[in-house]
């Protein structure tokens, strides 16, 4: 197997401190939504789906990071490239669901402005026209209604091709830019996510507020790419690694 994708797995590292994060704050008995300051005691069970959803999620994400439309099979078989690119298209749609629900839930900032820039992500237009909408996709900008089809002869590797209507015009899509923007949009809200978070649930804790400080500043290197080293004894620091970037020869 391939090494994985390190945007995903900056978005699998903000999830799981995301979920640590939430276990810190209702690991006393009672009341869960009383102590995440939820607005009812049901959104204690959408936290909990959602972060499940960002998982399982990725872990999907990564299956098609490794092996594209055609998947492992060493069969050429039509029907697994249509499963996996709806499944594909899906998954990414779930999570930024997921995450969105969440940053609604811990009342973090700018909700309109992340739900926009969701809606302008490639991966979910192409969801809505390809795994939701297909007949019925609507253009608000417009108000126009029109019906998308992927072209079959063209459904491989990364690659998707759609064409709307009866061919009144087509795009390609790579399919693994579109995963990268993806992931660029979920990093940027599970950060602002766990850090409204953490400041709002440990804002009267000097030691959580310092301990998630720096758990975010770790996570931060993540997402920027950096690769982060565990120190082997508890307390020391931790190493982290910029790697550098190596110029592009003119061809």
């Amino acid at each position: 197997m391939r090494s994985r994708d390190p945007r995903l797995s900056a978005v699998e590292s903000y999830s799981d401190a995301l979920r640590d994060l939430v276990n810190d704050r209702v690991s006393w008995k009672g009341e869960p939504a009383r102590k995440l300051r939820l607005n009812t005691d049901e959104d204690w069970s959408f936290v909990c789906v959602a972060m499940d959803i960002l998982g399982d999620a990725s872990l999907a994400l990564h299956n098609f990071l490794e092996f594209g439309i055609d998947g492992p099979t060493k069969y050429d078989d039509t029907g697994e490239k249509y499963l996996r690119l709806y499944g594909l298209l899906s998954a990414a749609y779930i999570q930024q669901q997921a995450a969105l629900k969440l940053h609604n839930l811990m009342n973090g900032a700018k909700q309109k402005d992340f739900k926009r820039r969701a809606d302008q992500l490639a991966i979910r237009i192409l969801r809505h026209q390809l795994a939701s909408h297909s007949l019925d996709c609507r253009d608000f900008s417009t108000n126009s209604v029109s019906a998308f089809v992927p072209v079959r002869i063209d459904l491989g590797g990364f690659n998707c091709t759609v064409t709307e209507n009866r061919g009144d015009g087509s795009a390609s899509y790579n399919l693994r830019e579109g995963v990268k923007g993806h992931c660029e949009f979920m990093l940027d809200l599970l950060d602002a996510t766990y850090e409204k978070s953490y400041r709002t649930l440990f804002k009267n804790n000097r030691a959580k507020l310092d301990e998630h400080s720096g758990k975010l500043e770790e996570l931060r290197h993540a997402k920027a790419g950096h690769l982060v080293f565990k120190s082997p004894h508890p307390g020391g620091p931790n190493i982290v690694i910029v790697p550098m970037k190596v110029p592009r020869e003119d061809t």
